[in-house]
């Protein structure tokens, strides 16, 4: 009988090792399997993944790159800017591409000037770097609606990210002019793109492969051969994001060993490490300090991820301005956060491309720990330093009225319900994208009390016969969104809401469920109001040169009782202007517009205080300022020669902080 259980003991044991010898054939042959994807999917691509290696022209090579958006740059200093790149040590630069630039309008395609990729594609072989290539259709970014276009919105059932047939017809439309643009530029073809990346961390947002088969295959079929990657920020995220034959790489700000570790344990040992995202820095929102991250800290874990044999690309390298309105914005624990309009990031080439220490600190780390052979023993020199200049103070001297603006914006929409932006009857069907839009009511009773019944998207300035009466700004949905009035007629009153979208969510589900302006009603006395104009005021460019040449300016006599605009001349006898950074000291919100450009928002909250203003923007002679202000214009307006960003926030780099990208 002992013998007998002994036996059976034995017999389990048996069964038991057999069983777990099996799972370890099963998952060598899953990593081989998964390697051997890799391997296939390489066959016509310029880099290989060989031994854990890059390899490139035969040569195994460590990509060292940085993060910078072609169109946060003014295009006289893309060369500029990639050069000193070039000069910190990489080898490579990569870029985003946002949908929301190119498409703004439903059908209009646009890629010159700033957006002109194909030239700075170009501008980067020039220089001697390689290019890696990041198209989305999601960039996040920090960027209005992470680079989707707003039109998408209009549709109410539209589901982004997805394989919701309007959404892919969307996508491929729009890859249908951009892919093959850049497909000529690919290294096998004698162009720099060495590797092109599928969406961007969408792991973080979803687990369907078929809508990341349907973004591959979208830029597969259009002559896409390159190397095909991934970015997550976590290994959650890597398992919901991965693809066969597309290598994963990864996003953060510490702890390199351990998110390299989860990519081995993901991937298997045999193929190369890269961070996608090095954080170099942090972006800010306004109302909050401006965050800093130690030069130390970051050349440190620079050198981490240089000694675990990974390659890096530093985001941002060289992160520039958010000009106009597409700033992007977050939801942190429920309340809205618009950013501001430096995206300079804490970068190692600050906002207006000058090195800072953090750039020193790399590139003597890059010099000392990358491995023997692939990093010139000699870098080129830094280009000669562009200068900076604090102009003059110049003196408003023209108004223009908030009335005489809607009158050049043309006929308003007309409707008995309030409509968000997105639903507004233009731009191609695909409504208002960006900007402020005035709803205007007449009220035939003595009102004491307006709500509305949901958050305004994203501020409301609510003025009645054209005397403000207090500002809805949205935080969280849950609050109450209603105002006192203490003036007012009888009758006849003239009620306007002027909101505008500081900017869509970038990152997470939020992206979903974020249409502008007023959503739901408003309610008068505790009764709906029916019966609004709707005027949109994008500030496009066509609208700009209409006010440039409007009639309707006046002497500049004190500051309007409303919003409105206001006119100042820098006059410039330089043949090259410089650089400088516009003071809105006693200003308190609004937008700035130099030469019918904008340049983007200002607001008194901080922590930015003053307004990177790149020189190729200026010209010799008579320069014009305008700026829509809010609230409380001043009479002047001033120039400094540096950066003001605001009161600081060290934060230590091993923090742990949310990821927002």
């Amino acid at each position: 009988m002992t013998v007998s259980i002994r036996g059976v003991h034995l017999m389990r044991w048996l069964v038991l090792i057999g069983m777990c010898a099996l799972m370890i054939l099963w998952y060598f042959q899953r990593i081989k399997t998964r390697q051997l994807d890799y391997v296939k999917s390489l066959q016509e691509s310029s880099v290989k993944l060989q031994n854990g290696e890059f390899v490139l022209n035969g040569e195994e090579v460590t990509i060292l790159s940085g993060s910078m958006h072609y169109f946060r740059v003014m295009p006289q200093y893309w060369e500029d800017r990639l050069r000193k790149m070039k000069s910190g040590g990489l080898n490579t630069v990569t870029t985003y591409v946002p949908w929301n630039l190119h498409e703004q309008v439903r059908g209009d395609f646009d890629f010159t000037g700033i957006l002109n990729v194909v030239e700075f594609l170009k501008v980067a072989q020039k220089v001697g770097l390689y290019v890696i290539f990041r198209p989305g259709p999601y960039i996040c970014a920090e960027w209005e609606m992470g680079g989707l276009p707003s039109w998408l919105l209009s549709d109410d059932e539209m589901k982004v990210r997805s394989t919701y047939p309007l959404f892919t017809e969307a996508v491929t439309k729009f890859f249908e002019q951009l892919i093959p643009k850049v497909v000529p530029l690919q290294y096998n073809r004698g162009g720099p793109i060495i590797s092109f990346q599928v969406e961007n961390e969408y792991g973080s947002f979803g687990d369907s492969t078929a809508y990341m088969e349907f973004v591959k295959e979208a830029m597969v079929a259009r002559g896409v051969t390159e190397l095909l990657v991934t970015s997550d920020n976590s290994k959650k995220s890597m398992e919901r994001g991965r693809l066969p034959g597309v290598l994963m790489t990864a996003n953060f700000q510490d702890h390199a060993a351990r998110h390299f570790k989860d990519l081995k344990d993901l991937q298997g040992d045999n193929l190369p490490l890269m961070s996608m995202e090095f954080w170099s820095g942090w972006f800010d929102h306004w109302g909050e300090n401006h965050h800093i991250y130690k030069a130390d800290g970051i050349a440190e874990l620079t050198k981490a991820i240089l000694v675990s044999g990974g390659s890096v690309n530093f985001y941002m390298y060289h992160g520039g301005t958010n000009f106009g309105f597409m700033n992007g914005g977050n939801v942190d624990k429920g309340i809205y956060k618009p950013t501001i309009t430096s995206y300079d990031y804490d970068a190692p080439l600050s906002e207006s491309g000058e090195p800072t220490e953090k750039f020193f600190q790399i590139k003597e780390m890059i010099q000392k720990h990358a491995p023997k052979g692939r990093v010139p023993s000699s870098l080129p020199e830094l280009p000669v330093a562009i200068g900076k200049v604090a102009y003059t103070e110049v003196k408003v001297h023209e108004t223009m009225s908030l009335a005489a603006l809607l009158e050049i914006s043309g006929k308003p929409i007309y409707n008995d319900d309030i409509l968000p932006m997105e639903k507004l009857p233009i731009n191609n069907g695909g409504g208002q994208g960006y900007g402020f839009l005035l709803y205007r009511t007449r009220v035939n009773t003595k009102p004491t009390k307006l709500a509305l019944s949901r958050s305004p998207r994203d501020r409301a300035q609510v003025l009645l016969n054209g005397d403000e009466v207090g500002v809805l700004m949205r935080k969280t949905e849950e609050e109450d969104w209603g105002l006192k009035i203490t003036t007012g007629k009888d009758t006849d009153n003239v009620l306007d809401i002027l909101v505008e979208n500081l900017g869509r969510v970038n990152y997470d589900k939020h992206l979903q469920h974020e249409k502008k302006g007023i959503l739901g009603d408003v309610k008068i006395n505790d009764k709906k109001q029916e019966k609004w104009e709707m005027y949109p005021l994008e500030f496009k460019t066509h609208f700009m040169e209409a006010v440039s040449s409007s009639k309707k300016w006046t002497a500049f006599d004190g500051h309007e009782k409303q919003p409105a605009l206001y006119r100042a001349t820098l006059d410039i006898q330089d043949s090259q202007p410089k650089d400088t950074f516009v003071v809105m000291k006693g200003w308190e919100k609004g937008v700035i517009f130099i030469n019918g450009f904008n340049l983007g928002r200002y607001w008194n909250v901080g922590p930015q205080q003053n307004y990177y203003l790149p020189g190729p923007l200026l010209k010799q002679g008579k320069n014009e300022i305008a700026v829509f202000e809010l609230h409380k214009a001043e009479g002047t307006i001033r120039f400094d020669d540096k950066a003001d960003l605001g009161e600081v926030q060290q934060i230590n780099n091993d923090d742990d902080i949310e990821p927002m990208l």
